[in-house]
């Protein structure tokens, strides 16, 4: 008989956040993709607003800091035929508090460039720098010999670090890296993220800021990709549990496919799985804690001009300040980040507005009232990074073609875009390799 070459899955991706996204980017060119999403936007909780902006240059649902070491997003853009420098200003790592620390990398290979750029740095003394540097060592030789997990903080405490350390160091570290407080934080998350970018080189330690919305820099690209190769996108469809059927073929949105990619919110994910998904599975994923973020942006009459791109606090109810103007955006406009804002507390946009004001008039005292403002809180931004957490074991998931991925389920890093990316692309790996391996 002719030898016939086998057809193409059929594979649903459920969810056009960045991880669904990534996931049906990596399948489309070896399967037959149908892309479903609840929305009328792809990109999950990484999206721009496509309404009112009122008169800001963009509005993101939360302003998003990169770095260098994010290679799947990098990879991912390159795949769907957006330039990084289309997308980004690229930065060396900078770190610079209004009321603390203030160093830069140095032009040196790693680790010599936070090595030096410590020792240059201003506001701390010789004997705090020697601390910050000794502390940073011993994590790195913790890392190496893989010991159980703790917490940021109770390690912080066993190493008698002092306050100030703590306070202009990091706590803001690990609020931005992981949005977890730091009597929960996960240690060894937190050396993944380091080892991963600061500490493997230079340029991974860059920081790589969004100069145009995060719709155009993944979401709508790979929209566009995914249509030009064949796929089909289904928005505005929100599909109903789903079915695993005789043949061993998955139902979704009452159509057959031979695997569904599960690319949703942990929150969402339970209700899709099918009815006789173990309880150990759905109980994961809704006992999961969540962090939430707030980020405020203002536009002010005149130019704000913040001393760096990014403008930090250690006592401030603002982490950071992004300079829009450092990006070649409207110099009147920044953004204001807020990690763990369940944290500070619970205001109105109005109250977070004026706090996020007068952190600003702290650095430009003579900014004036600003003319606009917006404020999104997302109150489920991301799942908390605590020390010994588990993740759900999802092979009963799997036998079943179904492999659901998210930032969530990364196995080393927090809840971030490079985590949901990554976790997508693995999906997509794994779904195709089952496919094959059962051929």
């Amino acid at each position: 008989m002719p030898h016939t070459q086998n057809p193409k899955p059929k594979i649903a991706v459920i969810g056009a956040g960045w991880s669904g996204l990534s996931a049906a980017v990596k399948l489309v060119h070896r399967a037959d993709v149908t892309l479903f999403e609840a929305g009328k936007l792809a990109g999950g909780r990484a999206r721009s607003f496509g309404g009112d902006k009122g008169g800001f240059s963009f509005l993101d649902n939360g302003q998003h800091i990169m770095l260098g070491a994010y290679h799947g997003v990098l990879t991912l853009m390159k795949q769907i035929g957006v330039r990084e420098q289309d997308a980004f200003v690229r930065l060396p790592l900078q770190w610079y508090l209004h009321d603390g620390l203030r160093f830069q990398a140095a032009s040196l290979p790693a680790p010599w460039h936070i090595l030096a750029g410590v020792l240059r740095g201003k506001n701390l003394s010789f004997f705090h720098k020697i601390k910050l540097l000794n502390d940073m060592n011993a994590l790195k030789s913790r890392h190496r010999t893989a010991l159980p997990d703790t917490t940021v903080g109770a390690w912080l405490n066993r190493r008698n670090t002092p306050r100030k350390l703590i306070a202009q160091f990091w706590q803001p570290l690990v609020w931005g890296a992981l949005n977890t407080p730091l009597d929960k934080a996960s240690l060894n998350i937190l050396c993944n993220v380091l080892s991963d970018g600061v500490w493997a080189d230079k340029a991974g330690s860059d920081y790589l800021l969004p100069k145009t919305d995060l719709g155009n820099i993944v979401a709508e690209p790979a929209l566009k990709f995914l249509r030009e190769h064949g796929a089909k996108i289904h928005l505005e469809t929100r599909v109903p549990r789903l079915e695993n059927l005789p043949n061993g073929q998955v139902k979704v949105n009452g159509e057959a496919f031979d695997a569904a990619v599960l690319a949703v919110a942990p929150y969402h994910a339970a209700a899709l799985m099918p009815s006789e998904t173990p309880d150990y599975i759905q109980t994961a994923c809704q006992n999961l804690e969540y962090r939430a973020i707030t980020t405020v942006y203002l536009r002010y009459a005149q130019a704000v001009k913040l001393p760096a791109a990014m403008t930090g606090f250690a006592e401030g109810t603002a982490q950071w300040l992004v300079s829009r103007g450092a990006l070649g955006l409207p110099p009147n406009e920044i953004a204001a980040v807020v990690s763990v804002s369940d944290h500070a507390g619970a205001f109105k946009p109005d109250e977070w507005a004026e706090k996020i004001h007068a952190d600003v008039k702290r650095v430009c005292p003579d900014v004036g009232e600003p003319v606009a403002a917006r404020v999104i809180t997302e109150k489920r931004a991301t799942v908390a990074a605590t020390a010994n957490r588990t993740l759900p074991d999802l092979a009963w998931l799997h036998h079943r073609k179904i492999y659901p991925c998210g930032d969530y389920l990364h196995p080393r890093y927090p809840a971030t875009l490079e985590a949901a990316v990554q976790s997508g692309m693995a999906a997509a790996d794994l779904c195709i390799q089952d496919w094959q391996t059962r051929r």
